[in-house]
């Protein structure tokens, strides 16, 4: 209503690619049995997956080590893309080469990553003579192909492509960056900030460590019982990273500002923290901050379970399989996205800042699937009856499990790290003092999930120190922090499902048979809630803060509802089959 935008981006250049990659891979294995009751199996892979390059060269990467500012401030706000740090790909043909980014390999990484081997150990082993129990184990490491994304999310990038903001708020008269027509590019766009998300030149091949170990003991011929430890590790896993957040400042550590300092103008050598000159203390001028990542192979995981099976092959017309799960897998980024490249929440630089409990962790999962074959009644008899009454059968899955994690965050904290992105959440709030995650599951209003007055925004007054500088900065005006809260510290409502099946089957030949099935999904119409509102930011929206304390919240509004359901109603489907 005031003529303003609040956001404004624009792209322009050339965003078509040729990707191509290459993957070897040779393996050589062997079972061994060194008795009837004893079996080992051992292999060993290698793999060479060569990351990808563009046939025509139209790649770039933003190399940090290379980092040169431009030399150039407007209203004492330095302006980019930087002069030095982008890396053009050596095959670049002519037309799309510009003299200002050096030539570097066609691949742009500075490793192969050629050391990819992968041992497998495996056993199996009957120590009764019955052979009604069986013991097995193994352990291996298994590579995983690198996704395009990091290449598909660097076709955004200079010389190639520009995406610019205005300052804002900007008129929504003009309310874009100037940016060249697509047939200008390669070219870099003087006071253009350099945003969007660059590839790692260090980047490495994910890999998992595997282990298991199970018992299987035969209770009857038909019914076994299967106890399991299954643990996963992984290694060099995806996740993106905002490279350019922002130092703190203090009179015995105060951060230069090499633009401004080079330019001999005012305001170089910083000693205050404040929102708004969080853009002069970051590493990187002419960057953003919060738009700025970097693909990463820095991500770690740990998965351990329990998993108790227990089979009825098929005896009396009825088989079933039933599975339970006791669950725990912990990660420092979990993939959210068709890439699996994720943002990570708080700070930035600590590995372990995002570490927790994974976004699809599971605590407990319980599934149960069957088949009978229904007998025949006993009128079933003379030809019309008996095509009318035999050959049916009953089938369903039923499906329970723990609801999945709820991240807390807020989408106006870190102010004082230049985090506060009003589009892509990166920091959590603060527990309010004395709060835990008991404190959220307890004591909850009507109408809400968990309890949002547990929860404050991370606001530091002026003359007070930043908590997440351990008492080595001082905020100097009216700022937000990192928040305190822990990675997907709540959990969300239990998920349950039923699905059913009668199905009739009419034979024609020896081999072949008419099938008609009345299919139920979620039979019993059971809704399952979606997780809440988790965005402390809601508060503004729809609640409010105290007006003594902009910490603390008044009204919450829609923070901590839950306002969706994560499943489709009741669905009933009729299907008809003819197997030959």
């Amino acid at each position: 209503m005031t003529g303003h935008a609040n956001i404004s981006f624009i792209g322009s250049g050339i965003d078509d690619r040729n990707l191509r990659a290459t993957d070897y891979g040779f393996f050589i294995q062997d079972d061994w049995k060194p008795s009837a009751r004893w079996t080992v199996n051992l292999g060993l892979r290698y793999e060479l997956d060569l990351p990808f390059y563009d046939t025509r060269g139209r790649a770039s990467v933003f190399d940090t080590t290379l980092y040169q500012p431009r030399l150039l401030a407007v209203n004492g706000v330095p302006q980019g893309p930087p002069i030095g740090g982008f890396v053009q790909a050596g095959n670049v043909i002519a037309g799309y080469d510009v003299p200002e980014a050096p030539n570097d390999g066609k691949r742009l990484v500075n490793s192969t990553d050629p050391n990819n081997f992968a041992p497998r150990v495996g056993f199996a082993y009957a120590p009764l003579a019955s052979s009604r129990l069986v013991l097995r184990g193994g352990y291996g490491m298994f590579y995983s192909r690198g996704s395009s994304g990091p290449y598909n999310n660097g076709i955004q990038s200079p010389p190639t492509y520009v995406v610019a903001s205005q300052p804002l708020p900007t008129s929504l008269q003009s309310p874009f960056f100037p940016v060249p027509r697509p047939g200008a590019f390669p070219q870099f766009v003087e006071r253009a900030t350099l945003t969007g998300v660059f590839l790692d030149r260090n980047m490495r091949t994910p890999y998992f460590h595997q282990y298991n170990g199970s018992a299987e003991f035969a209770i009857r011929r038909e019914l076994s019982l299967e106890i399991a430890y299954v643990g996963t590790r992984g290694v060099n896993l995806p996740r993106l990273i905002a490279l350019n957040q922002a130092r703190l400042a203090s009179p015995q550590q105060p951060i230069i500002n090499d633009v401004l300092r080079a330019l001999n103008l005012p305001g170089a050598v910083i000693t205050t923290n404040t929102p708004a000159n969080a853009s002069l203390r970051a590493p990187f001028q002419g960057v953003s901050i919060p738009n700025f990542s970097q693909s990463q192979n820095t991500g770690q995981s740990n998965y351990n379970a329990l998993q108790v099976t227990l089979t009825r092959e098929a005896s009396r017309g009825l088989r079933f399989l039933a599975a339970y799960t006791y669950a725990r897998s912990i990660d420092n980024a979990s993939g959210r996205d068709e890439f699996d490249f994720s943002a990570i929440l708080g700070n930035q630089i600590d590995n372990r800042a995002n570490r927790g409990v994974s976004d699809f962790d599971r605590t407990h999962r319980f599934v149960l699937s069957y088949l009978w074959d229904l007998p025949q009644p006993r009128i079933a008899k003379g030809r019309i009856p008996r095509a009318l009454f035999s050959n049916w059968q009953l089938a369903g899955i039923i499906t329970t499990m723990s609801g999945q994690p709820i991240d807390i965050v807020d989408t106006g904290a870190g102010s004082f790290y230049g985090l506060n992105n009003g589009v892509n959440p990166l920091v959590r709030p603060n527990w309010v003092p004395g709060a835990t995650r008991t404190t959220a599951t307890s004591n909850i209003p009507p109408g809400f999930f968990f309890n949002p007055f547990a929860f404050a925004r991370p606001s530091v007054a002026a003359g007070q120190s930043i908590p997440s500088s351990n008492g080595a900065a001082i905020a100097n005006v009216v700022g937000t922090d990192l928040g305190n809260v822990g990675r997907n510290v709540l959990r969300g409502p239990p998920q349950t499902n039923v699905d059913l099946s009668f199905i009739k089957r009419f034979p024609v030949a020896e081999s072949k048979n008419l099938e008609v099935r009345a299919e139920f999904f979620n039979l019993f119409n059971h809704v399952n809630l979606a997780n809440p509102i988790s965005d402390l930011n809601a508060v503004f929206a729809t609640g409010s803060f105290k007006a003594d304390n902009p910490r603390q919240i008044e009204n919450p509004g829609d923070f901590g509802r839950i306002t969706a359901i994560s499943n489709n109603p009741r669905l009933i489907q009729l299907a008809l089959k003819f197997n030959f």
